[in-house]
């Protein structure tokens, strides 16, 4: 009911008319108010209605649907479609709330049946408080534009393709379908898709119980030791966890003295021991060979035998590490799908042994409770990272993990490698369920879940430091496989939090394309920090491939490259910089990352990689589409970046200069650990914290 002011009393009341609210003043309350009375005017109240509470992340949901509505992110239609996609958001937040998800802080992960209930009360019509603040803070970049929009599912092939939010692959579909969508007369070239398995495509029937294996062109003893050590080089690092050397050897010897009863008998061994044939060969190969990779002939026999999905095997130790070889094999070859699906079975069967779990050596013994501990960490990592590639939710929360990290079984430098990897991998689920979270319970601000996401990366990046530089000496590990990779994964970790405030950027330059706009359109300093950041990140991992190819440190880069971890950190890099120099240029200070991508490609590509010339295909076609909307944008002004009032000088943004003449091993001290230091971006993230809640997008004064 209204509430009647009281003489001399300033009492804040509940119920206001409408020209009170919108003139923003005091309302006394009464019918007519005092105003309205003193004025002579028309004094109307809204209709009385029922006001519920609703949580501050379901307010953001509203306002997250409002902005996307008002910049063209959803398919104008019907107000039906709009309410459709509402219906949508309560139904996958319900699902959210029902579902155990992946990690995320406690507090954002549950959300009560009575929230969800005050939901439905307003979604349709908020408050008029929840209608002010939605115009209050309607900035573009609030919200992550490559969640839950009208280019999530696309079609090809003659079905729907699942553009997961956080996936290259996906990334690159969407940016052709939007430059299509928002300018047609461009005539952009067709999507070349390049689908699953369309690098190489391996098509396999399991082979029954009861079939004895095919032992035939098994190479020769010495020579499949020559590949296990090829393999093991390359593979390095945690992903030998994957590999019982003492027990393979001993397999291996048992192998060659009676193939087909060792075959028959350790199903399991011999499926891991073709896979490590076509990985060794794959490594050592240094020509292309037309049908395949080399040595895919030993993973398609090895395919055959991965364990099944109903019950365990016996060995399931060795079961779990042949599924996650097999998955990162298929990665390999850009066979995407069965990567994801045998990672999973791997982790599932993790959790079914209940690897994630302490497994205290007094009680299953100290070898096996290694054992199982390692592997369990491997998986994990490998299905957080595989997880973000192909745009899919994780599927165990870090909650419900007790393992002990491999640093408190053993104090090694390379446990605290493998410690590092584990806290970037959840580092990866963050940015999934919060950057690119879904559902009402997990909406908030865009800058504020990347300001807390750099937090983390500041904190990793500094004890990379500590470990990279300080604890080990200066010739060992420095440039190893696992450091590589962990600094790689870093930069990416960076790009890909980065990248949908990368995707907002381009909705305004597309808009401006669209109407004409001639005035520039300032970015504040958070969103102008935010992407040098990603800037940097991106030139950082061209440059260190760009080294490596070069100086050869990795004896032969290309081997390297078969791993798809590499080729899509080049990919995902030199993708996000043709973006940015298009959305502006004066953001990259020089353009030697385009030929470090290029160079990078083209040992790849010249040594017989079959998935990076689908890769260099993309890049190709989205400049050259890319240049040809930017001859027609020559005309205005780029983006402004401000500060305060004022323009914020170009070369106060820019990374510092680094020069790869003659860089050698010194390279990853020098410059490998990137252009920002752990206080730069912790600094960085400060700023974000303050000027999140101010505008994203300053309007020029015209």
């Amino acid at each position: 009911m209204p509430t009647q002011a009281r003489a001399g009393v300033s009492k804040k009341v509940l119920k206001a008319c409408n020209r009170c609210r919108s003139m923003k003043v005091r309302c006394s309350g009464s019918q007519p108010c005092n105003r309205c009375t003193r004025s002579n005017e028309q004094c109307v109240f809204a209709v009385e209605e029922k006001r519920v509470a609703i949580s501050e992340r379901y307010l953001r949901e509203l306002e997250r649907r409002s902005n996307f509505g008002d910049h063209g992110i959803v398919t104008p239609g019907s107000e039906q479609a709009h309410v459709s996609g509402v219906q949508g958001g309560r139904a996958r937040a319900r699902a959210a709330a029902s579902t155990p998800g992946p990690v995320r802080p406690l507090a954002s992960r549950l959300t009560t049946p009575h929230d969800y209930a005050n939901h439905e009360s307003v979604a349709d019509r908020p408050t008029d408080d929840a209608a002010q603040t939605s115009s209050s803070s309607g900035s573009p970049f609030r919200q992550n534009p490559l969640v839950d929009y009208d280019l999530t599912f696309a079609k090809a092939a003659g079905r729907y393709w699942y553009m997961g939010p956080s996936s290259s692959w996906s990334f690159c579909r969407r940016i052709f379908a939007l430059i299509q969508q928002r300018i047609p007369e461009a005539n952009c070239p067709p999507d070349p898709w390049n689908l699953d398995g369309s690098a190489f495509d391996m098509h396999w029937v399991p082979i029954a119980r009861n079939e004895r294996p095919d032992v035939t062109n098994i190479p020769p003893l010495d020579y499949a030791l020559f590949l296990f050590n090829t393999a093991k080089f390359y593979l390095g690092g945690h992903f030998m966890c994957l590999i019982d050397e003492s027990s393979y050897m001993k397999n291996l010897h048992e192998f060659y003295k009676d193939p087909a009863s060792k075959a028959s008998d350790c199903r399991h061994w011999f499926a891991q021991y073709l896979l490590i044939l076509a990985f060794g060969k794959a490594f050592s190969s240094t020509c292309k060979c037309p049908s395949g990779p080399p040595g895919h002939q030993y993973a398609l026999r090895a395919m055959r035998l991965l364990p099944g999905m109903a019950g365990l095997p016996p060995d399931t130790t060795l079961a779990v590490q042949v599924l996650a070889l097999a998955a990162v094999y298929l990665q390999s070859v850009d066979m995407r799908v069965g990567a994801l699906q045998y990672i999973g079975q791997a982790l599932r069967t993790c959790i079914v042994e209940g690897w994630h779990r302490h497994m205290p050596a007094d009680a299953v013994g100290d070898q096996h409770s290694r054992l199982c501990n390692n592997t369990f960490w491997v998986v994990y990592i490998l299905e957080r990272e595989l997880s973000a590639l192909f745009g899919s939710p994780n599927s165990i929360r870090d909650e419900d993990i007790t393992a002990k990290l491999p640093s408190e079984l053993d104090n090694s430098a390379n446990a605290s490698e493998m410690d590092l990897h584990i806290r970037l991998s959840g580092l990866r689920a963050e940015i999934m369920n919060t950057v690119y979270g879904a559902g009402a319970e997990l909406q908030g601000s865009l800058v504020v879940n990347t300001h807390a996401i750099l937090r983390g990366l500041a904190k990793l990046l500094g004890d990379m430091n500590t470990l990279l530089l300080t604890r080990q000496p200066v010739s060992v590990n420095k440039a190893s496989r696992t450091a590589l990779r962990l600094i790689l994964g870093h930069h990416h970790c960076v790009v890909l939090s980065t990248r949908p405030t990368v995707m907002c950027a381009l909705y305004i330059r597309l808009d401006r394309r669209q109407t004409q706009t001639s005035h520039a359109v300032s970015l504040s300093p958070a969103v102008t920090s935010l992407i040098q950041t990603c800037v940097d990140s991106a030139q950082a991992t061209l440059r260190t491939l760009r080294v490596l190819s070069d100086e050869d440190l990795l004896v032969n880069i290309v081997a390297e490259g078969f791993l798809p971890f590499q080729i899509e950190d080049a990919f995902s890099s030199a993708f996000i910089l043709h973006l940015i120099r298009f959305i502006d240029s004066t953001l990259i200070s020089d353009d030697a990352w385009s030929e470090n991508a290029n160079i990078a490609f083209d040992r790849m590509i010249s040594k017989g990689s079959m998935v990076a010339p689908l890769r260099l295909q993309e890049l190709r076609q989205l400049e050259r589409t890319l240049s040809s909307l930017s001859t027609d944008l020559d005309s205005t002004s780029p983006m402004e970046k401000t500060v305060g009032h004022g323009l914020l000088p170009v070369s106060n943004v820019l990374p510092h200069e680094t020069t790869i003449d003659d860089a050698g091993w010194n390279f990853f001290v020098r410059d490998c650990l990137g252009v920002l230091s752990p206080r730069e971006m912790m600094d960085l993230a400060d700023q974000l914290e303050m000027d999140g809640a101010g505008p994203m997008l300053f309007e020029p004064t015209l």
